[in-house]
């Protein structure tokens, strides 16, 4: 029972942390899972599905578009001073299946590289921050 309660108040302690450093009164969502299903070599390149942390009861609906981000920390290397976290924009994902909690989603587009800092892999990754698309 004391194990539940230390582990409780780091698991509040840290999603205090993260509403703090993002500016939200939430915690972010995140992309969770990434899956693409095997290739049957027929020529057809099967889609990625995403997987989010956010669904119906956060307002999502098939179609919804979600902006993707990556967090990335910068640091002074002459210092080693933690300088800050970026927030990255990816790309933009479109909604294809929602329910209560959770939400599958297909990347609609990427940012360029021309005009953002190069994220390489280009694509989504598990830990991504994801937000409606105002």
């Amino acid at each position: 029972m004391k194990m539940m309660k230390m582990i409780s108040a780091i698991a509040i302690t840290c999603g205090t942390f993260l509403a703090a450093e993002t500016g939200a009164n939430e915690i972010d969502h995140t992309v969770y899972q990434v899956f693409r299903p095997i290739d049957m070599g027929d020529g057809i390149t099967p889609p990625k599905d995403i997987y989010i942390s956010m669904g119906l009861n956060d307002g999502l609906h098939k179609g919804s578009q979600l902006d993707v981000y990556r967090r990335i920390s910068s640091f002074d290397n002459l210092t080693q001073k933690h300088m800050g976290d970026h927030m990255i924009p990816v790309g933009r994902l479109k909604v294809i299946y929602a329910d209560e909690k959770t939400a599958i989603a297909r990347a609609d587009r990427f940012v360029s590289v021309e005009e953002e800092p190069a994220l390489l892999p280009q694509s989504i990754m598990i830990g991504d921050v994801v937000r409606p698309t105002r």
